[in-house]
């Protein structure tokens, strides 16, 4: 039979050790992953590539590793820390740390490329930002965690080299189970393992639960009304030039910006289109203000940052409380109403575009930019964007919305750009012609004319 107060000590040194290790772990790795993820050094690739390595790390390589730090000619030998379970929880935690530090920081570089875009032309601050990343890399991070507890609970090498297997002292389940195999007592042993098994399912058990339960939470939709519109503050002429990597992107190209007013920016794929866009929300090196009743640019690809889409609707004022809330006049205008509390992965790509949108307009901004803003929405949808954008134009907002719907460009535009290989094209030019008529362009004869 086995002795229940061994195996209740057993148990208690096991969840002591590999809790505290994995608690450890955490609050080292999680910060590491997080400021590694942002740094473009080619150094830290190849430290990432380190890191990955040691996800393999055989337990005896850290026991020897520990035990000669620790043992009486070690470098830590005064502390006298071998054979005691301060050691057994040292030894765990350098186990498992590149688990979560590496995890941490594919999750965390993952956000970074999803996310940096929207992020950075929101006008929140470092310390927002901060938290929203750690939200949206929270599901990479519980993940990384719970691998590396069920490394730490499982392992059975350290420990026993570093704890000794001292009974009623550094005894753990997995060098029980060791030691009742030696004495072939394989029921026991069986038990015992059964039993670890179990315990280690309950605990992650409960931690998905609540953490399920902690996004559940219920979010109340607040503002009746649209927003009043932004004027855009100026009449601006630029000349927009982009080049990466010794590539030009674009060519001088000349947009003029005032209030109350919608330019339509029209082109084949790979025109400069989008980053046109992006050099007007400050993502190409100029200085914009962006944020509430400032620049709000939407990107074509719809990100999201919760779990529901009410708590996306209220966003906004949730960032900034002295901005009036339009959540629930906007959930009604694109019809939205009886999605507030489902799962965001629930929703279908065109709802998910309508919230996006949704919360970016609730920003009120002055000035708008929009990548195909409403290319995969139905007719009906479009129609009501469409309209929602004559109204915050006719309050003074300035749009510069990129489309290949040319029909949509010619009902609510005021100029259209057409952009042909990083230029801007004339507007007797053949090409921009027969693109805006839909009509087959013949460059040999244009050649030859």
């Amino acid at each position: 039979m086995v002795d229940s107060l061994a195996l209740t000590q057993a148990i208690q040194t096991t969840f002591l050790t590999s809790g505290t290790a994995t608690v450890l772990a955490t609050l080292l790795g999680v910060p590491l992953g997080a400021w590694c993820a942002r740094q473009q050094a080619p150094f830290f690739q190849r430290l990432k590539t380190l890191i990955t390595a040691l996800y393999g790390l055989p337990p005896v390589v850290v026991g020897v590793f520990v035990y000669s730090l620790f043992s009486k000619a070690g470098a830590l030998g005064s502390l006298d820390l071998l054979f005691t379970i301060e050691a057994m929880i040292f030894a765990q935690t350098c186990l498992i740390l590149p688990l979560v530090w590496g995890g941490s920081w594919t999750a965390f570089e993952g956000v970074g490329r999803a996310y940096s875009d929207t992020l950075s032309t929101m006008g929140i601050n470092e310390r927002q930002r901060l938290r929203m990343e750690i939200q949206l890399a929270s599901n990479g991070v519980y993940h990384a965690v719970v691998l590396a507890f069920g490394r730490a609970i499982a392992e059975v090498g350290a420990v026993i080299m570093v704890g000794g297997n001292i009974a009623g002292k550094t005894r753990v389940m997995t060098t029980s189970i060791v030691l009742e195999t030696s004495k072939g007592n394989m029921e026991q042993a069986a038990i015992l393992g059964v039993l670890l098994l179990g315990l280690s399912l309950s605990l992650v058990a409960l931690a998905a639960m609540v953490r399920k339960r902690r996004s559940s939470k219920k979010t109340v939709l607040q503002g009746d009304e649209l927003p009043i519109p932004t004027p855009f503050g100026g009449d601006e002429t630029h000349t927009i030039h982009v080049e990466k990597g010794g590539k030009r992107l674009l060519q001088d190209v000349l947009i003029h910006l005032k209030p109350g007013t919608i330019t339509a920016v029209v082109g084949e794929s790979g025109a400069g289109k989008t980053t046109l866009l992006r050099s007007l929300a400050g993502l190409e090196g100029r200085d914009v203000e962006c944020g509430p009743n400032a620049c709000i640019y939407v990107q074509q690809q719809p990100m999201l940052f919760n779990a529901s889409v009410a708590e996306e609707l209220m966003l906004p004022t949730t960032l900034f409380p002295p901005l009036s809330p339009a959540a629930k006049a906007y959930s009604s205008l694109f019809q939205l109403d009886d999605k507030w509390h489902q799962d965001i992965e629930g929703i279908s790509g065109g709802e998910r575009q309508r919230t996006v949108l949704a919360r970016q307009l609730s920003f009120s901004p002055s000035l708008l930019l929009l990548d195909e803003c409403t290319s995969n929405l139905s007719w009906l949808h479009v129609q009501t964007i469409e309209q929602e954008l004559i109204r915050l134009k006719e309050g003074g907002t300035c749009i510069v919305m990129v489309t290949h719907n040319i029909p949509q460009a010619r009902r609510i535009a005021d100029q259209i750009l057409v952009l042909h290989e990083g230029k801007r094209l004339d507007d007797s030019d053949p090409f921009a012609r027969s693109f805006l008529e839909g009509e087959w362009f013949d460059a040999q004869s244009t050649k030859n004319a």
